[in-house]
């Protein structure tokens, strides 16, 4: 899975692959995924000590995205990968009763 990250704030190589390991605990769903994009955003007017993470997985069928705010960028991305996690449970749960 390829995994693209965008911050508006410097991270090192470690944050980095901390990044990409929380994102590729999806994988366990087997679900085809083979982009996840990762995208913090900061102060968006209303909340200015707010990090925005939000991620979009490139999926087999329509994609699917997520997102979570906190102060701290790495506990916004926890909250987004479960709300992914999530998803990707609902999906897969209805795809097996399809079958």
């Amino acid at each position: 899975m390829n995994v693209i990250i965008e911050a508006p704030f410097t991270l090192n190589d470690q944050q980095r692959k901390d990044i990409e390991n929380e994102v590729h605990t999806l994988k366990k769903y087997n679900f085809g995924i083979t982009k996840a994009e990762v995208y913090f955003k900061k102060d968006d007017g209303t909340e200015p000590d707010v990090i925005l993470a939000e991620i979009k997985l490139s999926v087999t069928g329509p994609d699917l995205f997520a997102s979570a705010k906190h102060k701290d960028y790495s506990t916004a991305l926890v909250a987004a990968i479960n709300k992914a996690d999530r998803q990707l449970r609902r999906a897969k749960d209805i795809k097996s009763d399809h079958h």
